[in-house]
């Protein structure tokens, strides 16, 4: 592993954009209709991020296991020994820049914190101020610092009580 290094996420906007568009057409390609957010530090202007791009894929949880087993076969699963019921991981690493994709069951903790939450950042400067002290203070030390750190500001943050309707995990 490397030390994050951060860049502002307007400096990658194009690219981001672009890759966006990409994953979203082979997402559709093979669950045509579901829902399909440009997330993460590189969808929020303003805001340090890694260069990478985050979506997130919401499905009802009757579509979760077919969307989960598709996205199996397009991207590389993350973390596969710590998913949820009812959300998975993956990444297309050698996507330039990288793509990480994040399906969720919709209305559940991690619907919320991969897709409305960043509309929460966006909205609010402090907490763009907040998250890009974040990223300064890691620059450069462990992703496993950065990534714990990561998690604290959101849970701090955006606790799973707040979650507005969010179905709580088992």
């Amino acid at each position: 592993m490397r030390p994050p290094h951060f860049v502002w996420s307007q400096s990658i906007a194009d690219r981001a954009a672009a890759a966006f568009r990409e994953h979203e057409r082979r997402i559709h390609a093979c669950l045509p209709g579901v829902q399909i957010r440009h997330t993460g530090g590189s969808s929020v202007p303003g805001v340090l991020t890694s260069g990478d791009v985050d979506l997130q894929v919401s499905v009802h949880e009757a579509a979760f296991a077919r969307a989960r087993d598709a996205l199996s076969e397009l991207y590389e699963p993350l973390y596969r020994e710590a998913w949820p019921e009812d959300a998975a991981y993956f990444a297309a690493r050698d996507s330039d820049p990288a793509v990480e994709v994040a399906l969720t069951v919709v209305g559940t903790l991690d619907d919320w914190h991969h897709g409305e939450v960043w509309d929460r950042i966006a909205a609010d400067p402090k907490l763009i101020e907040d998250y890009n002290a974040l990223k300064r203070s890691h620059e450069g030390v462990s992703e496993a610092a950065y990534d714990a750190a990561k998690r604290e500001f959101f849970f701090t943050r955006f606790p799973p009580q707040a979650a507005p309707k969010a179905r709580k995990r088992k």
